[in-house]
Formats: C-alpha cells, sequence, structure tokens
C-alpha cells in the first residue's frame, strides 16, 4: 500500500470523489432518465388516493349558495316580492331548494316547494325538448319543413312558407315580425281565430335568417306534434317528460292549476304594495311557448335532467342538439354588463345560449302577468338555478346573470375573491 493511500488528506479527497459519483448517478436516474419527472410526480399525487381531489367549483358554490339564500329572504321580507322560491343544482345534486313568503299577500299561507308557479315562455324549453325525444323516435325531423304537418294552414307566401322548418319555428328564425299576434293573446282572443289571421301575414325577412321572438308561431309544434304522432301536447308532455322526471306538481293546464290547491298567486305591484288578483287563463292557449305549471321541485328535477342526470329520459344527442344555437341575438350593453362582459348572445332551439368566459350557459326567462321564473345552466359544468316570483319586478334581474358571473368571472380556486355585493 502506498503512502498516497495512507495520507488522511488523499483518503478524504477520495472519499469526496466517490460520493460526487454516487449524486451524479441519482440526478441522471431521477432527472434526465425522465424528463417529465416534475409532471410525472404531480400525476402520481394525483392518482394517489389519499391526496384529495379539490372542487374549485363546489367551493364557489359554497360561498353563492347562503348568499343567495339570504337574496331571496331578503327579496321577501323587503316586500320586493310576496314569495318567491330557489333551486341550486351542482354535478346530479340539489345543492338547495326552498321555498320564501307567501302564496298570497294578506295570508299567512308559505311558499313551500311543491307550490305551483306560472313559469311563462321558460315553457318553450320543454317544448323543443320533447320535439327532441319525437326526433328520436323517428316521428320528425328538425329539418323537415312544417307545410306537410299543417295541412290546413295556407299561407298567403305558399312558397316561403314552404321552406320554413321545425328548427326555425323553435329556434325563433321563422321570418314572421316579432311577437306576431302576442297582442291577441293577451286580448285572450281563441288560438283558431289567430291562427286564422296568422296565415295572412307576410314574412318579414326568409326564415332561418333573423331572429324574431314569437309566441304564437312557436307554438305551431303543438298541432305539428298532435298530426304526427295522433295524441294531443298534454298527453305528450306528460308521458315523455313529466311522468318519468317525477315532476309531479307539473301542469299545462288552468284547471289543473286551480285544482292542486297548492299555488301561488300573482301579484301586481302598486305604489305602496303588492295586490294578489285571480290567475287567469290567458297564454294556456299557447302551451308550447307559455302554459306550463311547476313548482321549485319540479323545476330542480328538470334541471338536472337538462344536465344530464336523466339519459334514459333525455338522451345526450337530443340535449346537444337542442342547445345549438340557431341564430344570433342582438345584446345590450346592459345585458353584456350584467353579464360580467359576456359576449355571443344566440337563440337556440327554445333556450337563449350566452357565452361567458369559456362558458356556454344556456337560459331563458318567463314573463306571465303577476309571475317571473328565471333558469339557467351550464351543460358542460352541469351547474345551474331556478328562481321563481309570484310577483313580476325588476329588482330581481341581476340574480340569475350574477349567479353565472360570480362562477366565472373570478378566479374560481379562490372564492374569496368573490364580491358578493356587486353581482
Amino acid at each position: 500500500m502506498s503512502d498516497r493511500s495512507q495520507n488522511p488528506f488523499f483518503r478524504l479527497k477520495s472519499l469526496i470523489r466517490n460520493l460526487m459519483a454516487l449524486m451524479a448517478v441519482f440526478f441522471f436516474t431521477t432527472f434526465v432518465t425522465d424528463r417529465n419527472s416534475s409532471f410525472t410526480r404531480l400525476a402520481s399525487s394525483d392518482m394517489n388516493p389519499e391526496i384529495p381531489h379539490v372542487d374549485f367549483l363546489q367551493q364557489t358554490l359554497e360561498s353563492l349558495i347562503p348568499y343567495y339564500d339570504s337574496r331571496l329572504q331578503s327579496s321577501v321580507s323587503d316586500d320586493i316580492t310576496p314569495g318567491a322560491a330557489l333551486a341550486i343544482i351542482y354535478n346530479g345534486e340539489i345543492k338547495i331548494i326552498k321555498g320564501y313568503g307567501v302564496k298570497k299577500m294578506g295570508t299567512p299561507d308559505p311558499v313551500d316547494v311543491h307550490t305551483a308557479f306560472r313559469i311563462g315562455s321558460v315553457s318553450k324549453g320543454f317544448a323543443s325538448v320533447l320535439t327532441g325525444v319525437m326526433t328520436q323516435e323517428q316521428v320528425i325531423d328538425w329539418d323537415d319543413p312544417v307545410a306537410p304537418y299543417l295541412p290546413d294552414f295556407h299561407h298567403r307566401d305558399p312558397a316561403t312558407f314552404n321552406s320554413l322548418t321545425i328548427r326555425e319555428i323553435l329556434g325563433q328564425a321563422s321570418g314572421f315580425p316579432t311577437h306576431t299576434y302576442t297582442d291577441l293573446l293577451d286580448d285572450n282572443i281563441p288560438l283558431d281565430q289567430i291562427m286564422d289571421q296568422l296565415q295572412s301575414v307576410p314574412f318579414s325577412t326568409k326564415p332561418g335568417m333573423v331572429y324574431s321572438y314569437q309566441n304564437v308561431v312557436y307554438s305551431l309544434i303543438e298541432d305539428i306534434l298532435r298530426n304526427t304522432s295522433g295524441r294531443d301536447y298534454a298527453h305528450l308532455l306528460r308521458e315523455k317528460l313529466l311522468y318519468p322526471l317525477q315532476m309531479t306538481d307539473a301542469s299545462s293546464e288552468y284547471v289543473s292549476l286551480i285544482m292542486s290547491g297548492n299555488y301561488a298567486f300573482p301579484h301586481l305591484k302598486t305604489r305602496d304594495s303588492w295586490i294578489p288578483v285571480n290567475n287567469n287563463p290567458r297564454y294556456y292557449a299557447t302551451i308550447p311557448a307559455s302554459g306550463i305549471n311547476a313548482s321549485i321541485s319540479d323545476m330542480a328535477q328538470w334541471l338536472l335532467a337538462l344536465t344530464g342526470s336523466k339519459p334514459e329520459v333525455l338522451p345526450a344527442e337530443v340535449l346537444e342538439e337542442v342547445f345549438k344555437p340557431v341564430v344570433g341575438v342582438p345584446m345590450k350593453r346592459s345585458m353584456k354588463k350584467s353579464w360580467g362582459n359576456a359576449e355571443d348572445l344566440s337563440y337556440a332551439l327554445g333556450w337563449r345560449v350566452i357565452r361567458v368566459g369559456n362558458k356556454d350557459i344556456v337560459f331563458h326567462s318567463g314573463h306571465v302577468e303577476g309571475f317571473l321564473a328565471e333558469v339557467g345552466f351550464c351543460p358542460e359544468d352541469k351547474v345551474g338555478i331556478v328562481l321563481l316570483f309570484n310577483g313580476s319586478t325588476s329588482a330581481v334581474n341581476d340574480l340569475l346573470p350574477g349567479f353565472f358571473s360570480s362562477l366565472y368571472r373570478y378566479n374560481a380556486w379562490d372564492p374569496s375573491l368573490m364580491d358578493l355585493q356587486k353581482i
């Protein structure tokens, strides 16, 4: 053995060299052979069942739900509305469902989760989904011309009318002047008389070109479904949607609402108070456009189905087609602001679709004398909200857009950043 090997200095130097060699091997096997080592370790952590998955949308909802509960309670306590109901769903679950206030001012009878409200134009979404179910049964097709299904309807412009399709009727792109004969519905004129007059109304544009909101024209789908299936619209609605979805309080007739015994009265606002008025049969003539009654319990089930929880009733193919935009809708500056500077508003089949950030929100509102209904949801995230009121007031117009603006405008993984007082 040499003197150098016995020298402490050289022995220390050799030890350091060996340690460095070991460190090099460790570095190579850890960082070089696995070029994505940092991502691999993250993926492994995500796959580890001991590390909980953080649902950031759920965290945001945990902040929003008590806020909306408080807002609805305040709306009845502060006389903004006589009664109200709220439901919020997420990922196949009802997160909150609740009634507020009273069915009729001057009485103590409270709104509960089975109290039926009139939902007005929110009914249009039922008509389009029902039509989609019938397309699955190959009874009709979205792009079928409507003329063959309406043999008694003889329009003054047969060439244009013969080109009009089911998709264009339900997509509010029929080509008829906006709100054709809605005023006659207000006057309670029988629908068959209105339809007779509709045959003489000239088209304002070619079908499929321009957004033109309708109630009477939209309700042509009732005759179309009856003539193709041999069953009336109310029967199809119950058989295909209401019964399978266990919407036990829902109906589409005036008498059904009254006979239920548990229904909200409409209210009109005076300078100092809300005045209850009797429900009237107007707009039940156009059930597809505005004739459905439903409780918040019903509407929660409807939301769950619309977000994919009931594929055996509402197949994914039907929902995808129904939510597909048909025609663009001009958006006012005030609307863009209330939705968090959203863009790209369009009308699909019985639903409006608005882009908030990188999310499509499907929504619709309904107004019938003394009632207001608001429904909105994000199909991608399976999150939605329903608001029902038995007093139509603009004081609650911020609630629906504010819900989604708060969900998607802010950093979703830090709910503390939400300024709820500004929605």
